[in-house]
C-alpha cells in the first residue's frame, strides 16, 4: 500500500565527483559576480584589472546552473564587443580555495567577493534616535 508514497520521498543521493580544476587560458580572465541583471545577464568584477563588465549566460548553462552574487566563474572575452565577456566556466567554493591556493587569484580579490555576496562592503551603522516628547 505504502509504495508509491515511499518511492516519492526517497532521495537521490548523487555521490560528490571531485572536477579536474580548469585553469584560464587565452583570452579567459576570473571573474566574480556582483550584480545580477535579469535575462541570462549579469555584472562582473574582473580579477586583473579590477573593472566591472557585463557578462552573458550561454544557453548551455540554462536551467542547469544557477549563478548567485559572489560566484567565481571565468569569462571568455569577446573579439566583436569590447564592453561584453562570456561566462565560460563556474567554480564550486572547494575550486575557489584551491585558486587561491596556488596563487591563481589573489587572496584580497576572494575575501573580497565574499563581502559581496554577503552584502557587508559599504554597511554603514547609521544609529540614530527617537526623540520621544511627553505631552
Amino acid at each position: 500500500m505504502g509504495k508509491k508514497k515511499s518511492k516519492k520521498n526517497k532521495k537521490k543521493t548523487q555521490p560528490s565527483v571531485k572536477r579536474n580544476l580548469v585553469f584560464k587560458t587565452f583570452q579567459e580572465e576570473y571573474a566574480v559576480i556582483t550584480k545580477k541583471l535579469g535575462d541570462r545577464r549579469m555584472m562582473v568584477k574582473m580579477a586583473d584589472m579590477g573593472a566591472e563588465i557585463m557578462a552573458i549566460t550561454p544557453g548551455r548553462f540554462r536551467k542547469r546552473c544557477w549563478f548567485d552574487i559572489g560566484d567565481l566563474c571565468l569569462v571568455s572575452q569577446r573579439e566583436f564587443q569590447e564592453n561584453k565577456v562570456d561566462i565560460v566556466y563556474k567554480y564550486t567554493p572547494d575550486e575557489r580555495r584551491e585558486l587561491c591556493r596556488l596563487g591563481e587569484i589573489p587572496s584580497t580579490f576572494v575575501s573580497a567577493s565574499a563581502d559581496v555576496a554577503t552584502g557587508d562592503e559599504n554597511m554603514e551603522d547609521d544609529a540614530f534616535e527617537f526623540a520621544f516628547d511627553d505631552i
